[in-house]
């Protein structure tokens, strides 16, 4: 049987053995062969077949990366092997789950079929845990999600629109330089805001009327 011989002794044209099957043997198809000989130099050949079943062992994750930005995409891999180390070729259960505990999806999948997920650009930061289950099996494995503190800036007519494109709150002091040939007008705004959200600001309340430069001193996280 594969690379292994077992000398059985023969009583009356019967013969009987026990095989121990290798923990690590391959599913599938197996052939037994089988040759026998007397003293007089007769010998006689047969085989049989042997199906040996594939056992579920583990699962195993594989990720392209587990440390992202936020609007990154991920490809994920889930595969279910057997007592040999081969892959068996059956459905598994995927799921992703948030920081915050919410399911973010759940699916089916082929194992090792690679899918790909593409985080929001505004998908909450820390731990995400993908979790592949086929049976009572079950593994596990970390994406962790970078928090981004970016928010972009521009103005329209009077007004400054400000929207928050990174994945977390944004809040802190931002001091604009109104000005003109004549005077300065230094004007500072408290803003507070969400991921996704956009705020404006009308200016043209904060000073006299006339024709001005905006001016916003460069600062970490702000575009």
């Amino acid at each position: 049987l594969d690379e292994n011989s077992y000398d059985v002794p023969i009583d009356n044209g019967k013969f009987y053995t026990a095989i121990k099957l290798p923990a690590n043997i391959k599913s599938g198809k197996h052939e037994i062969k089988i040759e026998a000989s007397d003293p007089n130099e007769n010998e006689g050949y047969s085989s049989v077949e042997l199906e040996i079943t594939a056992v579920p062992l583990y699962i195993k994750i594989e990720l392209s990366s587990d440390q992202v930005n936020p609007g990154s995409k991920v490809l994920m891999k889930s595969s279910l092997f057997d007592q040999a180390d081969d892959i068996i070729n059956t459905s598994l259960g995927l799921e992703l789950i948030d920081p915050s505990k919410n399911k973010v999806f759940v699916k089916i999948v082929q194992s090792n079929e690679p899918i790909y997920y593409e985080f929001s650009q505004y998908a909450e930061p820390g731990l995400y845990s993908l979790i592949s289950t086929y049976k009572n099996l079950i593994t596990q494995q970390s994406i962790n999600v970078t928090a981004i503190r970016d928010i972009k800036i521009k103005y329209e007519n009077e007004t400054v629109i400000i929207e928050n494109i990174g994945n977390v709150p944004f809040g802190d002091d931002l001091t604009f330089i109104i000005q003109n040939e004549l005077k300065k007008y230094p004007i500072t705004k408290s803003i507070s805001i969400d991921p996704g959200k956009i705020l404006s600001i009308d200016l043209s309340k904060e000073v006299p009327f006339g024709i001005y430069d905006i001016l916003l001193p460069s600062k970490e996280g702000v575009e």
